[in-house]
């Protein structure tokens, strides 16, 4: 089976004045496409940290992060810039989106700012807005949405440019019981549908039994369950 992401002896070390904060240790892990993987883990453990390692928005102290045989770790900010546009769909605890933006208008700009038509692109972002089910709130600005509509915007967002990979952290960390589930089931069946690959980190442990293969992040370590 191919592999998408391939991390080999991964260590992040956090320096500050006083002490060094050793936050991941000899982190090895691979991931076939079309794998949705879900890792737990308590507060601080590590999750979002490795999550920016593979996204390149920090840099690891050793190791090697490969997505797709492109060495991440070794990138310049240029490189880094159209990886992020072009191969990865991002999804955090807040959805990030721009209040003087509609909905159509935020899912639309990564695809139109990465060269495309402004047609094209607003014809994109409508259709992933409806399959999340807001097809009648495209022109409602984030303010004039609930927080589940603005998750499922920020989901619709991360499809736009057509990633290899979904990173979520935390994607149902603000909502309630009700929302959580509709997100969760929403972004399941997107992965599905589009033959996406997926790595979320939660501590929410039955969001994390939906992935298709499952570890946890334990004392910088990662363990299969």
């Amino acid at each position: 089976m191919n592999k998408i992401i391939e991390i080999s002896d991964l260590h992040k070390v956090y320096r500050t004045g006083y002490e060094d904060l050793l936050v991941l240790h000899n982190i090895n892990v691979s991931v076939t496409k079309n794998c949705s993987l879900t890792i737990t883990g308590h507060s601080g453990s590590g999750k979002s940290t490795l999550l920016n390692l593979i996204s390149g928005l920090d840099f690891p102290t050793k190791g090697r992060i490969a997505v797709n045989g492109q060495r991440v770790d070794s990138m310049n900010e240029a490189e880094l810039t159209q990886y992020r546009s072009l191969y990865i769909g991002l999804i955090f605890q807040f959805h990030y989106l721009l209040n003087d933006f509609t909905a159509l208008e935020n899912v639309m700009l990564p695809h139109y700012m990465s060269g495309q038509k402004r047609k094209s692109a607003e014809e994109r972002a409508f259709m992933l807005l409806k399959e999340v089910g807001l097809e009648e709130r495209i022109d409602h600005y984030p303010l004039q949405l609930s927080g589940g509509e603005r998750q499922r915007v920020a989901v619709a967002r991360a499809l736009i440019n057509d990633p290899d990979l979904i990173l979520a952290d935390e994607p149902t960390g603000n909502l309630d019981e009700k929302n959580s589930k509709m997100v969760e089931d929403i972004l399941f069946a997107l992965i599905e549908n589009h033959r996406k690959t997926m790595l979320l980190v939660t501590h929410d442990r039955n969001l994390a039994e939906r992935g298709s293969r499952q570890m946890r992040l334990e004392h910088g370590e990662l363990f299969e369950l």
